[in-house]
């Protein structure tokens, strides 16, 4: 049951320098100070901004942008965004969708707000020398309050549902490089699983190689320990926002 309530797991949160870190939605006087590098061309953006009055949440250290959310809307069952990237079109291509938007007791209708990556500890400044996060950002939950201010800002405009991928459990690697907070997080936070990105039983292609190396190590690793197949899924989690109260 996807509409349990969420637990309060809300937190101080602070940089690797102790400067107070504040979230909120972007609004178009941020595109400049903000890393731009997943989402649509400038026209979209502007489109995003005019369609759904933001294009995510970012996390601010002083005024140096430090985390983001991408974000975009869907009218579900159609589930589908042509302001967004044709590679981010993960809702109706998936494999459970065929199975989930038929099903009338997962309810998967109306206004949804999609969260489509994470990048934590990617600025500005950071991006000019390297692809890779400033790992110092990781582990302060950054993460999860891009999330829970994206419910936040979802339930204040009426939308049904918000919609995400999970990342496997315990792949920390694999979750920062895919932009994907772990499903577990997604479960704290009340949402509930609907599906897999791929079928249960076949391991996705990032596993089978398609990935940097540190992602692929970690795979291994946990295939030595007999991690079944099934493990290495995201899962696609949804929260009933007209099911479950708020508890700000």
């Amino acid at each position: 049951m996807y509409a349990a309530a969420g637990m309060d797991i809300s937190m101080a949160l602070t940089s690797p320098e102790g400067i107070p870190i504040t979230v909120r939605a972007i609004e178009r006087g941020d595109l400049g100070c903000v890393l731009l590098r997943c989402l649509p061309d400038g026209g979209n953006i502007e489109g995003l901004f005019n369609d759904q009055g933001t294009i995510g949440m970012a996390a601010w250290a002083g005024d140096r942008c430090v985390g983001q959310l991408h974000c975009y809307r869907v009218i579900l069952p159609e589930g589908m965004s042509k302001r967004w990237p044709e590679w981010s079109r993960w809702l109706p291509e998936s494999s459970w969708w065929s199975e989930a938007a038929h099903t009338s007791r997962l309810g998967l209708g109306g206004p949804a707000w999609c969260h489509a990556c994470f990048h934590v500890g990617r600025t500005l400044e950071s991006a000019a020398v390297t692809d890779d996060p400033d790992p110092r950002y990781h582990g302060r939950g950054i993460g999860t309050a891009l999330c829970r201010e994206s419910v936040r800002w979802a339930r204040h405009r009426d939308y049904a549902l918000v919609v995400a991928l999970g990342a496997p459990e315990g792949l920390l690697e694999y979750a920062a490089w895919a932009g994907q907070l772990p499903w577990t997080t997604y479960a704290k936070l009340g949402f509930g699983v609907v599906g897999f990105e791929v079928q249960s039983k076949l391991i996705p292609g990032w596993a089978e190689g398609n990935s940097p190396p540190e992602v692929m190590a970690e795979v291994r690793a946990a295939m030595a320990r007999g991690r079944p197949k099934s493990d290495f899924c995201s899962r696609v989690m949804a929260l009933d926002l007209r099911r479950v109260p708020a508890t700000e």
